[in-house]
Order: C-alpha cells, then sequence, then structure tokens
C-alpha cells in the first residue's frame, strides 16, 4: 500500500491560525495518509543568526503548546503522524507524542548531536524517515549505520522552489534503492504545482518502487508563501489520492504465485497450447517425444507443457487415438 503524506513544512509562515486551519482541512477533507509538520524548538540550534533567513524563520517558529494543539488534532482526526524535527530539543519533545514517524531532514542527516539523541530516545515502533535529497551514498549510509533502527525509511526529493522533474533523475533513485535494499522508500515531489506535468511526475516517482509519496498542500493554491512553488490545492490532492490507489492496484500483492486473472490466461489448451497425439497409441506403449505435437485446442488439458515433457517416457494406461487432447488420466 502506498501512503500519501500532506506536508506542511514553512507554509504557515509563523500564522497560528493559517496552520490550524490548514491542519484541520487535512484532517477533514482530505484522504491524506500521513499529516507532516516540521518542529523546531531551539531556533538557535538549527540555524546561525548569520543565516540570511534567519530573523524570517525565527520569527515563524511556533511554542510547545501550540505544537500540541495542532499535533492533537491530527491524532484526533485518526490520520497517522510524522513529525520532521530540526533540533536535538525538537526531537525530545516530538518523541514524547509517539509519533507514527520522525523524520531527520537531509540538511540535518549526519548531525551527530541529533542522531545520538534520536537512537537514545526512538521506540522500535516508531519509523525513522531520512530525508536523502542531496545527499552522497557515504552520508546516507552512516547515517543508516549509525541508527542501527529496524524501520527506516528513505526520502528522496528536494526542494528547488520548484525542482525540475529532469533533476529528479529516477534511474539514480533506483540505483540507491538497489544498493539500500533491505529499507521502505519514499518519493518527495516538489514539481511545480500548476505543471502540467506535476501529477504525472508524481505518479511516475511513487511507480518506482515507493510506499510513501509526499506532496506540499495549501488552503491558499497559488498565493505567494513559504514553499507555495510545490503546494497542490486539496482537490488537487485528493485527485492524485485516487490515482495513487489505481497504482496500489496495479502494484498487486507482489506474490509469485499467479492470481485468478492469470489462471485464467494460462489454461491450457483454449489459451496456452496443448499436447495433442500424432499417432494412435496402445496401452502399455512408452510416450516419445515423436508422439506428441503442441497447439491451441477447443478441449482443456490438465497437463502444462512442462508436465507433458516430464512425463516423456512414462507408460500409457490405455489406447488413445490419434487427435486426443494429452491428459493425465492416460498415465499408470
Amino acid at each position: 500500500m502506498i501512503k500519501l503524506i500532506a506536508e506542511t513544512a514553512w507554509h504557515h509562515e509563523g500564522d497560528f491560525v493559517f496552520m490550524k486551519n490548514l491542519i484541520n482541512e487535512i484532517v477533514k477533507n482530505t484522504d491524506a495518509d500521513i499529516v507532516k509538520m516540521h518542529i523546531t524548538i531551539d531556533f538557535e540550534e538549527y540555524m546561525d543568526q548569520s543565516h540570511q533567513a534567519y530573523n524570517q524563520l525565527k520569527a515563524m517558529t511556533f511554542t510547545k503548546e501550540q505544537w500540541r494543539e495542532l499535533i492533537a488534532i491530527v491524532t484526533k482526526g485518526n490520520k497517522e503522524i510524522m513529525l520532521l524535527l530540526n533540533d536535538t530539543n525538537a526531537i525530545e519533545f516530538g518523541l514524547s507524542f509517539n509519533p507514527d514517524y520522525v523524520e531527520i531532514h537531509s540538511v540535518c542527516l549526519n548531525d551527530i548531536f541529533m542522531l545520538e539523541k534520536l537512537k537514545k530516545d526512538i521506540q522500535k515502533q516508531t519509523k525513522i524517515v531520512l530525508g536523502v535529497g542531496g545527499t552522497s551514498i557515504n552520508e546516507i549510509e552512516n547515517a543508516i549505520n549509525f541508527l542501527d533502527h529496524s524501520n527506516m525509511i528513505l526520502m528522496f526529493g528536494f526542494q528547488n522552489y520548484p525542482t525540475i522533474y529532469k533533476d529528479v533523475n529516477l534511474d539514480k533513485v533506483r540505483k540507491l534503492m538497489r544498493l539500500f535494499d533491505n529499507i521502505e522508500y519514499g518519493y518527495a515531489d516538489h514539481t511545480a504545482g500548476d505543471s502540467r506535468y506535476n501529477e504525472l511526475v508524481t505518479l511516475l516517482g511513487a511507480a518506482s518502487g515507493m510506499k510513501y509519496v509526499e506532496k506540499h498542500i495549501t488552503t491558499h493554491f497559488g498565493e505567494k508563501r513559504i514553499d507555495w512553488p510545490a503546494a497542490i490545492s486539496v482537490k488537487m490532492f485528493n485527485e492524485l489520492h485516487k490515482k495513487i490507489k489505481i497504482l496500489d492496484e496495479l502494484n498487486g500483492s507482489g506474490l509469485l504465485s499467479m492470481n485468478e486473472g492469470e489462471k485464467t490466461y494460462s489454461v491450457f489448451g483454449p489459451m496456452k497450447k496443448a499436447a495433442v497425439i500424432n499417432s494412435n497409441l496402445s496401452k502399455g506403449n512408452i510416450l516419445k517425444l515423436i508422439d506428441i505435437k503442441f497447439t491451441r485446442t477447443k478441449e482443456i488439458s490438465d497437463m502444462s507443457q512442462l508436465d507433458v515433457i516430464n512425463s516423456i517416457g512414462k507408460k500409457i494406461s490405455n489406447d488413445i487415438s490419434k487427435g486426443t487432447v494429452l491428459k493425465k488420466k492416460y498415465f499408470i
């Protein structure tokens, strides 16, 4: 099952009423499986004052009480919750809610202080999401090995406000999936919300073996706020969810045994070639390869082509006339 994540990030711009309305809208009116929020508690740890976005983002942080209120809306709404935690205090705070998922953003992927705190406090059942957009193989490998957690997800994708599809590089993503083949994967799509390829790019990413797909969502489509270039409307989000479910059904169970549809197609005789006797055979004759031919017939055979090949050299149980469809009952 592919799960669709509604990403909120910094789209609130510090406006708690806006964020509360956005969360309520996601919970009540979308088909999101998971609601994702970014929590920063110790902003000084997260960003140095010299950074050009310091003043802007610091003014947008919420209090712990405000985060508690937002988290309560999600949990009461029976949605899974993913908390992206930006500092060690945020890890301690976020884990106190026993979230379904916690994420370490790619900008913090090998912040040893955060990794140590997460490894120390994480519960076994909580899944760790590692954002790996714009990171090297060594960075990914180190974070995985250090955390040594049984439930991990690699989240591919990065935000270039917006990200053009030529930079997504799905071939690279698939190679990384083969390198780290014992965990789950997700794709965070940041294609422009107004791009005609938005949905297509998301679905192609999802179809590359992802269990999670993430999209920025907004109640004010097209309004110039943080992350607005990649944000889609609630209606667009729900339309995407319908197509994700179709993809889910298309992926199937993954069982190597044939399903009922395949079995119907695999009938020997009308569909697949069955073995037909070339000349009359008598009881006690040994079946030889020259005694049969394979052809499509009206009559159904209970023997596959391999069954027939493996029966060469066996004794015939009774007389068989030329043109008879070979079946298991004709052998001793």
